[in-house]
């Protein structure tokens, strides 16, 4: 008799072992999914910076093509061509400190949402580290996103500055 209940002793632990597994795993994979979500409104964000800089950047090219278009009706319409190159000189000068500027407020635009992801993901993952001590996976999936995350920014990044410079790359 004693050999039966603990036999059946030892049934209903591993049954609440499973259960009490089967709860952890449910609730790590929701923690999973919330910050799955939350990395997707961070990429969302990083997007939506990246389109605005884009416009930006168009916006300031017409500018600059509205400018040297009317300098150049000037040059021409002048009879005066010393008068007019200086003030071209002036005006390109003025043109160029605009540019320069306008691409430091991008890439200080930039730097900024890569260290707010850097600093999400690192809080994260020093959570993760934290709650999952045995187990290699979330902060795998991690370093992954992490990866994934930088890699976008930096093409991203490079796209920008190529168009800023009418650079090509091959």
């Amino acid at each position: 008799m004693d050999t039966f209940i603990d036999k059946l002793a030892q049934k209903k632990n591993a049954q609440e072992m499973i259960r009490a597994n089967s709860a952890a795993e449910a609730a790590k994979m929701d923690q999973m999914q919330k910050q799955m979500k939350a990395y997707d409104e961070l990429m969302q964000e990083i997007r939506r910076v990246n389109i605005r800089t884009a416009e930006n950047v168009d916006n300031v090219r017409d500018v600059l093509k509205q400018c040297m278009e009317k300098l150049e009706a000037l040059e021409t319409e002048s009879g005066q061509a010393e008068d007019v190159e200086k003030q071209l000189a002036g005006i390109k000068s003025l043109l160029e400190e605009r540019l320069t500027r306008s691409e430091e407020f991008v890439h200080r635009e930039n730097v900024k949402v890569y260290r707010n992801v850097q600093a999400a993901f690192t809080e994260e993952l020093e959570k993760q580290s934290q709650t999952a001590k045995g187990s290699r996976l979330p902060v795998g999936l991690s370093v992954a996103i992490l990866i994934a995350v930088a890699a976008d920014l930096a093409v991203n990044v490079i796209s920008l500055l190529m168009q800023l410079t009418n650079g090509k790359l091959f």
